[in-house]
């Protein structure tokens, strides 16, 4: 179980990458008293654990609801969790946040579900996971208990780094960002290829 625990949550830390959130965060709280930026911390970190505990829990009845077939989801989220992948390679994934929604967010009194929870951190490519996750675990209680932990340390993965973000950026500068990014990219593009391999062989095992 510790294995299942370790291999979901570095999963899911990697495609979420709150690392690679960090420039886009300090430029939307550069102008913000701390005290307003360590709530929008806390409410991002809750709010991304409950988009992704949603996520999770309600995979099953998606794929019923909508008649789709493990295997075709398998293969959609790989082929999503790839272009996550490839944009972390590129160090472009975090820049699905465009210049207008950054341009509006200056302006909110709360971010932390828009644009920081969705989509600059739980974005296609984790709820995909997590879906396919749910699969997995049939919603039996020691799986799906450890799939819950692993949501909520990625959750507090992700309050440390953003409360910790200015430091790691000075220690790390823009380059270094870049090159986790990279790291990480090469995981989830890993992880993408995997899931599509893994569907197409059980389509292929089931003509036969």
């Amino acid at each position: 179980m510790f294995s299942f625990l370790l291999s979901n949550y570095v999963s899911l830390v990697s495609l979420i990458n709150p690392i690679g959130a960090i420039p886009v965060f300090l430029s939307l709280t550069a102008n913000h008293q701390k005290e307003w930026v360590r709530k929008q911390i806390i409410k991002t970190s809750v709010n991304v654990f409950v988009i992704c505990v949603v996520s999770f829990l309600i995979g099953n009845f998606i794929l019923d609801f909508f008649g789709i077939s493990i295997n075709a989801l398998k293969i959609a989220g790989g082929i999503i969790i790839s272009r996550s992948g490839f944009q972390l390679l590129n160090a472009k994934h975090k820049k699905d946040v465009g210049k207008k929604i950054q341009t509006e967010s200056l302006h909110k009194e709360d971010i932390s579900f828009t644009p920081l929870a969705m989509p600059l951190l739980s974005g296609p490519g984790s709820i995909s996971l997590l879906i396919n996750l749910s699969t997995q675990t049939n919603y039996n209680f020691a799986p799906t208990s450890m799939a819950i932990l692993s949501i909520l340390l990625a959750s507090i993965t992700i309050f440390l780094v953003l409360m910790l973000a200015p430091k790691i950026l000075l220690a790390m500068g823009q380059a270094g960002l870049k090159a986790m990014s990279k790291i990480m990219g090469f995981i989830v593009l890993s992880i993408g290829i995997q899931l599509i391999i893994s569907s197409t062989s059980s389509i292929l095992l089931n003509i036969k």
